[in-house]
């Protein structure tokens, strides 16, 4: 009887584990590759965070296409509002204006979302969509994220649930017919 309610209690516990959603941490050396649609067409979009402190250098490798850097200060970081759209130039290191970030959300927009659950990202107005959604997985792994819808009921945007690096996981109905699907990140 004894093993019964071991059993069962280590069943539980594994389930409890299981259900607990994923939150990667993000530092040096991380990679993430995205899917990007547009148009009908689908490429591999991969981005690897090369340093990160007051500012972030991230590599982008488009295959067959080539490779360049993201650049990004600290007030992109903290108060950007809008992401950076532009078709990436190979062999190209291009510094983001302060008002734009790449593949994420700025530090200010995140604590909108989770503390006025809204947010104003590239002229858009978002709200936290509190249903539960499809997940989001990488890796057989739900990712923790929080859905937000814009105020037009068009464009939705799925993130990463981490102050530090709230990361753009999915797009739905993105700017410029542009959307993004995160494949994996380690």
């Amino acid at each position: 009887m004894k093993n019964i309610y071991g059993f069962i209690l280590a069943l539980l516990v594994c389930n409890a584990a299981r259900a607990q959603k994923f939150v990667p941490q993000i530092k040096a050396g991380t990679e993430m590759d995205y899917t990007v649609s547009l148009g009908g067409q689908k490429v591999g979009f991969a981005l690897t965070v090369s340093s990160m402190g007051d500012s972030l250098k991230m590599k982008w490798e488009v295959a067959d296409y080539g490779s360049g850097n993201y650049l990004m200060g600290a007030k992109s970081l903290q108060s950007g509002k809008g992401m950076y759209l532009q078709s990436p130039q190979p062999d190209q290191n291009v510094k983001l204006a302060e008002t734009e970030t790449i593949a994420f959300i700025s530090k200010n927009s995140f604590n909108d979302m989770t503390q006025k659950q809204t947010m104003e990202f590239g002229d858009l107005k978002y709200v936290l969509d509190k249903a539960d959604k499809a997940p989001i997985r990488v890796a057989d792994q739900d990712l923790d994220v929080l859905h937000m819808v814009a105020t037009n009921g068009k464009t939705e945007l799925w993130i990463l649930n981490n102050p530090d690096f709230p990361l753009i996981c999915k797009t739905k109905n993105g700017s410029y017919g542009v959307d993004l699907t995160l494949d994996y990140i380690k």
